[in-house]
């Protein structure tokens, strides 16, 4: 009798706690792993990038839930194909947007952004190479 009480005090603490983290994220449904960020990194990163990782960890980005649940629009679902508007959906996995490739085109911008950063490294490696050789040669 003593353990059933204390398994069901145990269960209500879960559920509770269960209950506020639904409110920070689909906790239970994205198991991704885990990303160790150092403080230099983080001193380095834009504010705007800082801004988008915590609020996407603690579930607060305007997804059209979000949004719906604090009143400011009317439905919860997402404009282009209809199921709920939870981040999976709006970040990845709106069937619409995968074939109008609108992902595509956000992951072509990634890329570019990229390409340019390559770019600029090479240019300063090539610039240090050159500073060697005519070092090498005085």
């Amino acid at each position: 009798m003593v353990q059933s009480e204390i398994r069901t005090v145990e269960e209500e603490q879960r559920r509770a706690k269960a209950v506020e983290l639904s409110r920070q994220g689909a906790w239970m449904k994205w198991n991704l792993p885990g990303r160790k960020i150092t403080w230099a990194e983080l001193w380095r990163m834009e504010p705007f990038r800082i801004s988008f990782m915590l609020r996407s960890v603690y579930y607060t980005l305007p997804s059209p839930c979000n949004l719906h649940r604090l009143g400011l629009i009317e439905g919860p679902s997402c404009k282009l194909c209809g199921e709920r508007g939870t981040m999976a959906i709006r970040l990845s996995g709106c069937k619409v947007a995968l074939t109008h490739g609108r992902y595509r085109w956000r992951h072509d911008k990634v890329l570019k952004h990229l390409a340019e950063i390559l770019h600029i490294e090479r240019k300063k490696e090539e610039t240090i190479k050159n500073r060697g050789k005519v070092d090498q040669i005085r």
